[in-house]
């Protein structure tokens, strides 16, 4: 167990392991630490940030109404790029045509 923490707790910058301070987390739960030695901080294990298939399609269903991404974002407290991201997606596996561009302020 002891050699557990030791390894998590090496330093990827300048591989010490000792002098590894904790410093809180990351938004999806990871533990931070700070190296005594070199002064960086690092997330040893992290966690990725996951949406569920439902969160996806909700913002291609704001998407699609026309919200813009910044709407669909703070509506469901995520980036825009996500939603862009996913649109692009679905675009190219031909699931859904959405557009960015908001049609009322192009000039033709």
């Amino acid at each position: 167990m002891e050699s557990m923490k030791k390894e998590e707790r090496t330093c990827p910058y300048c591989g010490a392991t000792e002098r590894q301070q904790s410093i809180g987390k990351t938004k999806a739960g990871s533990r931070r630490f700070r190296c005594k030695y070199c002064n960086r901080e690092y997330t040893p294990n992290p966690k990725r940030w996951v949406y569920t298939e439902e969160e996806r399609n909700q913002a291609l269903r704001l998407l699609l109404l026309g919200n813009s991404g910044r709407a669909v974002g703070k509506a469901l407290g995520m980036s825009k790029a996500n939603a862009y991201r996913w649109a692009k997606d679905a675009q190219k596996k031909g699931l859904c045509d959405v557009d960015k561009s908001n049609d009322k302020n192009r000039r033709v």
